[in-house]
């Protein structure tokens, strides 16, 4: 009889040769041995499904599977119904994992015994990096689904809440309440998914080190653009709303209102960076102002730390004024450009300095 793994590390993967050999070794060299890892080649166009099928023939942990192109939700559902491990663990293929992160997830669960492991993580780009932790202590418990919450109230700490990934599932939870990724729903699935297990889960564990590290890509606004995801966005954010106030927590929603203004800054970025004409790009900043949920997080008091750029955008948006918005966005656009130059450039005498 075949043992079943203690966890199951689940990893989508689509056109990612660039980075897909570092998250797969990542995941290979960890510490803790006991896993599976299944790799859903979701149509990939480029050399993905043989970097896929190399590893597993090296390592045979790994599991690959085939699958014409539908998307990270249905990639990640068919994971999770390949899955046989006691806990789940979402990985995407351009991040990588620190050598000690199943170690460290699973001591914590099988210590405290929470519903949900959430690790640190670090946001990394060429030259740049942050990390993002919730405490600095080793574990903390949260007994309450209510702390976890407030996870959806603090700009610092609101990504902990909305990803898959840094986390570890107990895929019995999972099972038990039929919880999947939403097909129909191609833009912060994740959140949604986050969001469906929230009622299943009484206590968290949070572990005080960044176990994880979470590639933004240097490109990624422009890359990121998708025509008419925005309403994804306010879905998102009305299923947080929603658990807010499930959990009596309606005195908080205004902060989850203020932390959609960066979304929507956010958004407004994409737009602009996309290859879409000016009038294109007119239409979509309309639609992103037309919704409610856009109109209630611009009229929110700023927090006093928020930049220039935010204000601007939020201002444009409270007038409904297009074009406004749209020469905001120009001459962020600009200033942005100038910028980066600029970093490239100190890059490049530092590294000169450094010879």
């Amino acid at each position: 009889m075949e043992q079943t793994p203690t966890i199951s590390v689940v990893i989508p993967v689509y056109n990612a040769e660039a980075y897909l050999p570092k998250c797969l070794e990542s995941v290979r060299t960890q510490t803790f041995r006991d896993w599976e890892a299944i790799l859903i080649d979701d149509g990939s166009t480029d050399d993905s499904a043989r970097i896929c099928e190399e590893t597993a023939e090296q390592d045979p942990r790994f599991r690959v599977i085939h699958k014409e192109n539908a998307g990270v939700s249905t990639a990640r559902n068919t994971g999770l119904d390949a899955a046989r491990g006691e806990y789940v663990i979402f990985v995407d293929a351009d991040d990588i994992c620190k050598k000690t992160y199943f170690e460290k997830m699973v001591g914590a669960m099988r210590t405290y015994e929470p519903d949900l492991v959430i690790s640190g993580f670090v946001r990394f780009k060429e030259g740049w990096e942050a990390e993002q932790l919730i405490t600095r202590y080793s574990i903390t418990l949260m007994k309450k689904t209510r702390q976890f919450l407030h996870l959806y109230t603090e700009s610092r700490l609101n990504l902990f809440g909305v990803s898959v990934w840094a986390k570890m599932f107990r895929r019995d939870m999972i099972e038990k309440h039929h919880i999947r990724f939403d097909p129909a729903i191609s833009y912060e699935e994740d959140c949604i998914f986050v969001a469906d297990c929230v009622p299943h889960m009484n206590t968290f564990a949070v572990v005080g080190e960044a176990l994880y590290r979470y590639r933004q890509m240097g490109d990624s606004l422009s890359r990121g653009y998708r025509k008419g995801t925005f309403r994804y966005l306010v879905n998102g954010l009305n299923r947080r709303r929603a658990l807010l106030k499930e959990y009596g927590l309606e005195g908080d929603l205004y902060r989850a209102d203020q932390i959609f203004t960066l979304v929507i800054q956010r958004a407004c970025m994409k737009i602009e960076l996309s290859d879409i004409s000016r009038r294109e790009k007119r239409e979509d900043y309309q639609e992103l102002m037309d919704y409610p949920e856009t109109q209630n997080a611009v009229r929110c008091e700023q927090e006093k730390d928020v930049s220039r750029v935010t204000r601007w955008i939020a201002f444009a948006v409270r007038c409904k004024n297009v074009h406004l918005l749209a020469l905001v966005m120009r001459l962020w656009h600009m200033a942005d450009s100038a910028q980066q130059r600029m970093n490239r450039l100190r890059r490049a005498l530092e590294k000169r300095r450094g010879k």
